[in-house]
């Protein structure tokens, strides 16, 4: 295994980070592997490694994962080229091959057909935001949504009764995964630090990057893929709401409230006509 080793030294003293897990018959290396373009809001994928006990004679296996920045065709295309780079230098060392490759490809293909995961309209319309998770959406949409959570924050705080405020909770999560992005602790100086980052880090795509398409043809194909996504979805929500699962806010305002009929006798009408009032008292409220 010495080939393999010095090979390894040489990648570990050029990419930080790289993890390797050494056993008598085999070399497992991992790495979440970027372009070495722009690394903090870069595309990124991880490389797992396998280099056995022959090597170079043996070929190393290669599975690459959690790809982020990159649609899934060219993910896809990666795993691909991959392959085929292991297969035409056969009985080679190609361990630093294949690190510099995925990193080349990363750069090159870096959103490039991807849409923006809040909007859904292409990435290449306006400046991006990369949030701590590796989800990537224009950086109007991300501030927006920010923005949000801290009204929706604001409006839970002012609804609950004093003792239950402080379980309102305060954090807020990427729209894509559910990652907690944010302390519970100062909630609004933490958004609006989050928006100001955000603002600062946004990037615009390299023109060499974006796609060829018509607003229309996006327009299209996000209409088409949220009808998709509706339609998967919709029988999971009416199960998910008989068993429970989902409160219906509407039902469960009804369930707190009861009416008192009354009848006033109008003074201002001459025929003296009894007018019903419905008098709707929020038991929630009577506490």
């Amino acid at each position: 295994m010495e080939q393999a080793d010095d090979e390894i030294e040489a990648v570990c003293s050029f990419y930080d980070g790289v993890h390797v897990e050494k056993s008598e018959k085999e070399r497992k290396v991992l790495h979440k592997i970027r372009s070495l373009e722009d690394a903090e809001t870069s595309a990124s994928v991880l490389l797992d490694l396998r280099i056995p006990e022959g090597y170079p004679a043996v070929p190393p296996r290669v599975i690459l994962s959690n790809p982020r920045g990159i649609g899934e065709t060219e993910f896809k295309e990666l795993c691909r080229l991959v392959d085929d780079l292991i297969a035409e230098n056969e009985e080679m060392p190609m361990i630093s091959a294949i690190f510099q490759f995925c990193s080349q490809f990363l750069d090159e293909n870096q959103y490039k057909n991807m849409v923006c995961s809040i909007c859904l309209t292409d990435l290449s319309d306006s400046p991006i935001s990369v949030t701590p998770c590796e989800h990537s959406m224009h950086s109007f949409c991300y501030c927006r949504y920010l923005k949000e959570c801290l009204h929706t924050i604001r409006v839970e705080l002012d609804d609950a009764q004093p003792h239950l405020k402080a379980q309102v909770d305060t954090s807020v999560a990427c729209p894509v995964c559910r990652e907690i992005l944010s302390e519970k602790k100062d909630f609004e100086a933490e958004i609006w630090k989050m928006i100001g980052e955000a603002k600062e880090k946004q990037r615009i795509l390299p023109k060499k990057k974006r796609r060829a398409s018509s607003t229309k043809k996006d327009a299209d194909l996000a209409i088409k893929r949220w009808r998709e996504k509706q339609h998967y979805l919709s029988p999971i929500f009416a199960k998910q709401k008989e068993k429970g699962g989902i409160i219906d806010v509407e039902e469960e305002r009804k369930r707190s409230q009861f009416f008192i009929e009354t009848n006033v006798n109008s003074e201002s009408s001459p025929s003296e006509s009894t007018e019903e009032i419905l008098v709707a008292i929020d038991t929630v409220n009577m506490g």
